[in-house]
């Protein structure tokens, strides 16, 4: 399934909390949202991937002991399936326990739950009544995928979701995961590396070319100094006689790397659904900025794997085609979007004018 919109709210009506609503914030298969700081950029990105994490598992570890998820808050989000179908799912958190859930399939009610009780559409027996715990979605007790498929279409975009801050991404940093798919960030990469085909590595070396780095190759090896697990990235340059040790890779050249080799990766998965980048492009120059941005809104989006990414990059916003741009804006505590699904004749109006992406987030054309 691909996200076609969220809406979320917490601490609406309270007086002991602030107050946060996203009002539906709209996608397509790829996306750069942009907005002034302080708008709520990165809060939209926690939104889908929080809502990905309560669908996957209701407690977390910490030190290795589970631990429940207290949680105030509610979703609504709104999906494409795979036949251009639609499906729709509500929930709402109180202290960490489910007030309600609703699930509608092509418009058609397949679960609907208020406290203590709930009602589910078996595809083999029809309506039933459970009373699942308080503190778990019903996704997480009733799971069967003869029976209740749209379930299992739920779980199945939760788990497809990967979250990565470009920013946070550093050469001084090593991320080592459990296995191949359970790391956090982009500074797993030299785990990841070593999961790659040569093929797949010298795509990345030859996009890691065309945004103007020169390189020639990339191993991944251990270093005196660390624990003989840890392995860290090594890059040959052209004209270099060594190779760097990812310690003295550039902060660019590395978040460059570490995306794309981790997209690379990501892309052979058909688990993969969505990919979400906080702050793209950040450290990067003008032409590097651009190319990085035609990669991943370009080659990578025909893997099907749907981009939402967020900048406030002026290169990458005039870098990517206005169908891909979402524009932001907040109103104390609300934040809506405006995007050429939700706002056609608007953005059809800006193209005549000319003019490029940033003047449109600098300006209230949008909002005129």
């Amino acid at each position: 399934m691909r996200l076609k919109s969220i809406s979320y709210k917490e601490n609406l009506g309270r007086t002991d909390a602030n107050p946060w609503e996203l009002k539906d914030i709209f996608f397509g298969e790829r996306n750069l949202i942009v907005a002034k700081n302080a708008t709520g950029k990165t809060r939209i990105l926690g939104s889908i991937h929080n809502l990905a994490r309560q669908i996957q598992t209701p407690q977390i570890l910490i030190h290795g002991i589970p631990q429940k998820i207290s949680i105030n808050g509610e979703w609504i989000a709104s999906f494409t399936d795979e036949t251009g179908g639609s499906f729709e799912f509500f929930v709402g958190f109180e202290k960490g326990e489910v007030i309600y859930e609703k699930i509608l399939v092509d418009g058609n009610e397949k679960l609907d739950r208020k406290p203590f009780i709930a009602k589910i559409y078996s595809e083999i027996t029809g309506w039933q009544e459970i009373s699942p715990p308080n503190d778990r979605l019903v996704v997480h007790v009733r799971r069967d995928k003869n029976e209740f498929p749209f379930l299992e279409s739920l779980m199945s975009w939760a788990d497809g979701i990967r979250v990565f801050g470009f920013a946070n991404t550093s050469p001084n940093l090593v991320e080592i995961p459990d296995s191949p798919y359970q790391f956090t960030s982009l500074n797993a990469v030299p785990s990841i590396l070593e999961q790659l085909t040569n093929t797949q590595i010298e795509n990345v070396l030859s996009q890691l070319r065309s945004m103007g780095y020169v390189v020639e190759t990339a191993s991944v090896d251990p270093v005196k100094g660390l624990p003989p697990t840890t392995k860290i990235i090594f890059i040959k340059e052209r004209g270099i006689a060594i190779p760097l040790k990812q310690f003295e890779i550039s902060q660019g050249m590395f978040r460059a790397f570490s995306l794309l080799t981790i997209v690379e990766f990501l892309r052979s998965s058909s688990k993969i659904g969505a990919i979400l980048v906080d702050d793209l492009g950040e450290g990067l120059d003008f032409e590097r900025s651009k190319k990085l941005a035609d990669i991943i809104f370009g080659e990578v989006s025909e893997s099907k794997i749907q981009i939402i990414a967020t900048s406030n990059d002026i290169f990458l916003m005039n870098s990517v085609s206005l169908n891909d741009l979402t524009v932001c804006y907040r109103s104390e505590h609300m934040v809506t979007s405006m995007n050429y699904s939700n706002s056609k004749e608007r953005f059809d109006a800006w193209k005549q004018l000319g003019l490029n992406n940033f003047d449109l987030l600098s300006s209230n054309f949008l909002l005129d």
